[in-house]
């Protein structure tokens, strides 16, 4: 056969145009046709024509599943993910409901579901400025404003397909840790734990930005999207809280439980005396509230017994520094004072 014979569809048997025609494994599908198939299906060159028929045959059965469904919530801008609670059903689609017939979104059991993941896809535009000529040029580090997309990746146990990806956005997101950073991926959060509450939350750490993001827990943003190259954002304390980049004196911050505002103390060091009850510098801890409130110019001591204390007046205990009231025990820690 020549390459211009005229071809016909083995689903349909109508004349397939000069450039409508949709390769199959072991025939010709039109594209007709080929419309019917699933959105998600991507294997139509690997396919045989009987797989095909199966999967068209699938699909008009799959418009009367579509009758009976209701949807109860919806969630995305883009695709929008419809759920029907009543029957554990989803449909993925850009039209509203009372537009599906053409289209025939496939109706998916939750059960098919067999993970949902989130992936924050990251773009970048260089900033310029202005040079003496009025021409635009490059700033030294080159900077960048990013924009972010989100996406759910499906895995199902389907029989036409495997996988599917739900964009949640419909623009481009500008700035990470803005206010609508935070609503889309708080909006993926709640989408994976209505459709498969029994899936661990997935760890919602930071694209990398040429840079080094170093455990920034749940998302917390900084900059508003606007990084300079070769920056660090580093965390503090087990990520509580955000640094904007900025390193804290290249010192230590320790601490035994506490909550670390980001104050520099002494010159970077913040090192725990006594046990953990006190801080150099008087940073109070165990489980305490750093405010960077000096006290007692940092030293906490507490007596202790078999070790005397040096007797800060006459007429005091020399072990534990009450008040003497004559009596051969000291009527506070009940030490021998007399042989």
């Amino acid at each position: 056969m020549g390459l211009f014979d005229k071809k016909f569809c083995d689903i349909c048997g109508e004349k397939i145009g000069l450039l409508g025609n949709r390769k199959l494994e072991d025939g010709n599908l039109c594209k007709d046709c080929a419309k019917k198939l699933s959105p998600f299906f991507d294997e139509r060159r690997h396919s045989t024509v009987d797989q095909i028929k199966q999967q068209l045959a699938y699909r008009e059965q799959n418009k009367q599943v579509l009758a009976g469904f209701s949807s109860t919530r919806c969630f995305g801008e883009e695709k929008k993910i419809y759920l029907d609670q009543r029957n554990g059903t989803i449909v993925v689609s850009r039209l509203s409901p009372g537009n599906w017939s053409e289209e025939n979104p496939d109706v998916i059991q939750l059960s098919q579901i067999s993970s949902i993941n989130l992936d924050i896809d990251e773009d970048r535009d260089e900033i310029y400025t202005q040079g003496k000529d009025g021409q635009r040029v490059s700033y030294t580090p080159p900077r960048y404003k990013y924009y972010y997309n989100f996406d759910l990746k499906f895995v199902v146990n389907h029989p036409y397909f495997d996988d599917f990806t739900v964009r949640l956005n419909d623009n481009r997101v500008e700035g990470m840790g803005t206010m609508e950073y935070n609503r889309f991926q708080q909006m993926a959060m709640e989408v994976i734990g209505t459709l498969l509450p029994g899936q661990a939350m997935p760890n919602m750490g930071m694209p990398m930005n040429n840079g080094m993001n170093m455990g920034m827990n749940n998302g917390m943003g900084m900059n508003g999207g606007y990084a300079h190259a070769g920056g660090f954002n580093q965390p503090m304390n087990n990520g509580m809280g955000m640094n904007g980049g900025m390193p804290m004196n290249n010192g230590y911050n320790q601490m035994n439980q506490g909550y670390n505002q980001g104050m520099p103390m002494n010159n970077g060091y913040n090192q725990p005396m006594n046990n953990g009850m006190g801080m150099n510098g008087g940073m109070p801890m165990n489980q305490g509230y750093n405010q960077g409130m000096p006290m007692n110019n940092g030293y906490n001591q507490q007596p202790q017994y078999g070790q005397p204390a040096q007797p800060q007046a006459q007429g005091q205990c020399p072990f534990c520094g009450a008040p003497l009231t004559g009596s051969a025990f000291c009527t506070a820690c009940g030490a021998k004072l007399t042989d």
